[in-house]
């Protein structure tokens, strides 16, 4: 028999280009032209061709523009994304990266967005162009499930609790009242069944009643905003405890995502900054340049900056140690997209501290190096899909509100 027959060569990937542009499809044929392992399949000039073209050609990867006339890339990616999911990269001359509409993209399941002002940076072209192959090689590996449109005006998804039902006190007389409304309506007004006396219930108030009995570290980098699109306005508020998140990518980006993650999520999502206090409810977001640990403070939990030349570790090993120090079993760890390689040691010590390692399927990370380097240095055998994580997530927190001893 011969052996060289059953070697299989690598297989190719195979790329659809969409964009009303010749021009821009022509550069793009001349940028990828020399890749061994990436295959032009077809061109499309827009969204109602590309949807024909997926079907003929069965692409590994998409790149989509965004601006184009008879369908545009937004409606185009809807429709792919319920009836073919396909990795794919969204590109826009009119849209910047780190904006509103650039996080919609990614929202309705576009892996990446690139702002095309690259093919007008001459001196800085060739960096541009292995970037691109080195992003359309990412996205190919990508295990992507259909999903609904999401649209920015939207309602809170479904299984975010819609009732709240508290419990508040009258200043005067002490009396307690239970007060149950939706979270879509204006707060009620509350009078006291004792003494009369009206109850004022500010959003101020909303998070006192809620205990911060645990806290999820989420450790991420590139790729890591799609995955948090599809886990943080999944989780109540109510649910209890507390979320940071360190993420590894441009400061503007971050501080543009947070408001863009905040306004369409149940819980709060705050920017990160030092001496901040972490309140049940809430979720933060910090940025890998901050190296950040939780420290106790006048009755409060604060975050408070580290200089970096003193540490030999990275800043979410500095966050995951001190969160996991002082909650123990009522601690999580959570690795999410991302190549950097920050957060064994935070790992390690959660794991030594009693805390639950939780590292995302790499199949759903758009770069994988760090979760691939968490798992072999601190030895963590399983990988959760998305939608396990997030329930993974909802038990803990709940489990700790409820004040069941955690396993």
């Amino acid at each position: 028999m011969d052996h060289a027959q059953n070697t299989s060569a690598p297989a190719k990937i195979s790329l659809l280009i969409v964009d009303d542009s010749l021009v821009f499809r022509r550069f793009l044929r001349d940028i990828l032209e020399d890749c061994q392992d990436i295959i032009i399949v077809g061109e499309a000039q827009n969204g109602i061709e590309a949807l024909d073209m997926v079907l003929k050609t069965n692409p590994s990867v998409i790149l989509l523009d965004l601006e184009m006339p008879l369908m545009d890339g937004m409606t185009a990616l809807q429709h792919l994304m319920i009836h073919r999911p396909t990795p794919t990269i969204m590109f826009s001359s009119l849209t910047e990266e780190g904006t509103a509409r650039s996080f919609d993209t990614i929202k309705n399941g576009a892996v990446d967005f690139i702002c095309k002002d690259f093919i007008f940076q001459k001196n800085n072209l060739q960096n541009q162009k292995i970037i691109l192959i080195d992003k359309v090689r990412k996205a190919t590996d990508l295990k992507l499930k259909a999903r609904e449109p999401f649209f920015t005006s939207s309602p809170l998804p479904p299984n975010v609790s819609e009732e709240v039902r508290r419990v508040v006190f009258c200043e005067d007389c002490g009396g307690r009242e239970v007060v149950t409304y939706r979270k879509s309506q204006a707060l009620p007004n509350i009078t006291c069944s004792q003494c009369g006396d009206s109850i004022e219930i500010g959003g101020a108030a909303a998070s006192q009643f809620r205990r911060n009995n645990f806290i999820s570290v989420i450790g991420g980098g590139e790729g890591s905003f799609f995955n948090l699109l599809e886990i943080i306005p999944h989780l109540d508020p109510e649910m209890g405890g507390a979320l940071i998140a360190v993420i590894h990518r441009e400061t503007e980006h971050l501080n543009r995502f947070t408001e863009y993650l905040d306004a369409i999520s149940a819980m709060k999502v705050i920017r990160a900054r030092e001496g901040i206090n972490i309140e049940a409810g809430n979720c933060y977001i910090a940025s890998g340049h901050d190296y950040m640990h939780l420290k106790p403070y006048s009755a409060q939990l604060t975050l408070q900056r580290l200089q970096k030349a003193a540490l030999n570790c990275g800043p979410l090993d500095i966050l995951l140690a001190s969160v996991s120090t002082l909650y123990k079993k009522r601690a999580c760890g959570i690795i999410l997209s991302g190549d950097e390689s920050d957060g064994d040691k935070g790992m390690s010590i959660l794991m030594k501290n009693g805390g639950t390692p939780i590292v995302l399927d790499g199949l759903e990370c758009y770069c994988k190096n760090m979760g691939r380097h968490i798992q072999n240095k601190s030895v963590i055998a399983k990988t959760y899909q998305t939608r396990n994580l997030l329930e993974k997530i909802k038990t803990l927190h709940c489990q700790a509100k409820n004040g069941i001893v955690l396993e």
